[in-house]
């Protein structure tokens, strides 16, 4: 132990043997600072973490330098799902002691582990938006979103006790029971997970008293047993005789004498059966021959049909390669790009207004591989500068809130460069500045889909988590 006056060891006496000064007190509080540092590291050992962080409390209000005792509190709120109040700890702990101190190993751990670390800050949204829901009353909403949290970060004490709460708000008792004996197994000792976990096994016994009560109950009166069940009584007469044998014979004869006389009636129905099978069967020869001359009139009607499709389709394909953005023209455009490109007589620009105009859809499906090939090397050879050229005059657009003008732009921007997710993740933002969310929430899925992992595909999948808003 260290004077506070002037730094020197202390001995067993009451003052420093240094400056004289009188340590008596000082030494009274240190050692009471440890004493809960202790008693705080006893419980946190067998998990009694509330009951921790009040002993280590008390030490840090008698010793704030007691490094131990912080860095140890730190380790606690950590374990309950308490990230944030762990970082603090540790970095005041860091401010105390800059060197030597196994806070910066904590405070390492936390932040070079950056999906940890976006998986806490994702956790504390989403837990900030279940307190939201339960101010307005949408409790249901709230279990959803808690459990999202939870399987986030599981040992969030605070979490798993608000769902027991809520499932408690809707008498779900045994639910609840299951959530604070999680609780009981990260923090055995939580005051508040016993008070709920009392009510809930109050609320659970009086459920099972109420079922049990509700069972049959035999009343035996003077001439009946009555048979009560809830709110229904039912009364079985006592003294009842037995039945005669000889009156059950007879009503074995009568049953008989019932059974052959509707054998009897029912031969007439049979023979009336069997003459509509005979006229069922003579109308259905006539109808299989009607049906077999209306199928040859079908059929001659679907090769009408099918020779009219036909032609219809070579008509089309006679378009498709004379019209419009048919193979004549899209080679043509293709053709005036490579002479272009290869005179020079035209700039980079108008180069690539000549490409835009090849049909993507030839290119994919009908182009040949010598065309594909051609296409490709003039991208390549003017792609990159036009896409730049036109990122740029997008992102100036976004700025300068004109969303029509960057749209325009990120797009062609996109058509020449489909290999930077940072022009498709703007080109997303233009769309939803424009208010055109289903363009934006379809890029946002493209980025996505086509960079997964990148810093751009996790902004995108953020927008898309909030419904693009």
């Amino acid at each position: 132990m260290k004077c506070f006056n002037c730094g020197c060891s202390l001995s067993e006496k009451n003052f420093c043997t240094g400056c004289g000064v009188d340590v008596s007190l000082y030494k009274k509080i240190m050692f009471i600072s440890n004493r809960f540092y202790n008693d705080g590291l006893d419980k946190a050992n067998v998990r009694d973490l509330s009951g921790a962080v009040v002993s280590l409390r008390q030490s840090l209000k008698f010793n704030k330098n007691n490094i131990e005792a912080r860095n140890l509190l730190g380790l606690v709120y950590f374990e309950m799902g308490d990230v944030v109040g762990a970082l603090s700890e540790w970095v005041i702990s860091k401010n105390f002691r800059p060197n030597k101190n196994i806070a910066d190993d904590y405070i390492n751990a936390v932040q070079e582990n950056t999906s940890k670390l976006e998986t806490i800050n994702q956790a504390a949204k989403k837990y900030n938006k279940v307190l939201d829901y339960c101010n307005q009353g949408s409790f249901d909403l709230a279990v959803i979103q808690l459990k999202k949290v939870l399987s986030l970060t599981p040992n969030m004490l605070r979490g798993r006790q608000l769902l027991a709460l809520l499932y408690m708000q809707s008498e779900e008792w045994e639910r609840a029971r299951r959530e604070l004996l999680r609780c009981q197994k990260i923090d055995t000792n939580n005051t508040t997970t016993l008070k709920y976990l009392k009510e809930t096994k109050k609320m659970l016994e009086r459920d099972t008293n109420s079922q049990s009560s509700q069972k049959k109950k035999k009343v035996v009166a003077d001439n009946a047993v009555v048979y009560q069940s809830g709110n229904e009584t039912i009364i079985q007469p006592l003294n009842v005789k037995e039945p005669v044998v000889g009156s059950n014979i007879v009503n074995i004869i009568i049953g008989l004498v019932i059974g052959l006389a509707v054998c009897w009636f029912l031969i007439l129905p049979a023979r009336i059966q069997s003459v509509r099978e005979n006229y069922q069967t003579e109308l259905k020869a006539v109808s299989d021959t009607s049906d077999a001359k209306t199928a040859t009139i079908t059929d001659l009607e679907q090769r009408v049909e099918a020779l009219t499709e036909e032609n219809q389709t070579l008509n089309e394909k006679i378009k498709s390669i004379t019209g419009s953005n048919g193979a004549l023209e899209a080679s043509d455009s293709l053709m005036q790009a490579a002479m272009a490109y290869m005179n020079n007589s035209a700039d980079e620009d108008t180069i690539g207004e000549m490409l835009s105009k090849v049909d993507e859809e030839y290119l994919a499906n009908d182009a040949t591989d010598s065309y594909k090939q051609l296409y490709n090397q003039l991208m390549e050879a003017v792609g990159p500068s036009l896409a730049e050229k036109y990122y740029s005059e997008g992102t100036l657009a976004v700025n300068q809130n004109d969303y029509t003008k960057a749209i325009e732009s990120l797009e062609k921007a996109w058509y020449f460069d489909k290999t930077d997710s940072q022009i498709l993740y703007q080109l997303a933002q233009a769309y939803r500045m424009a208010e055109d969310n289903e363009n934006a929430k379809a890029a946002y899925k493209q980025v996505v889909e086509l960079f997964p992992g990148t810093e751009s595909a996790q902004k995108a999948q953020e927008y898309l988590d909030e419904g693009t808003e």
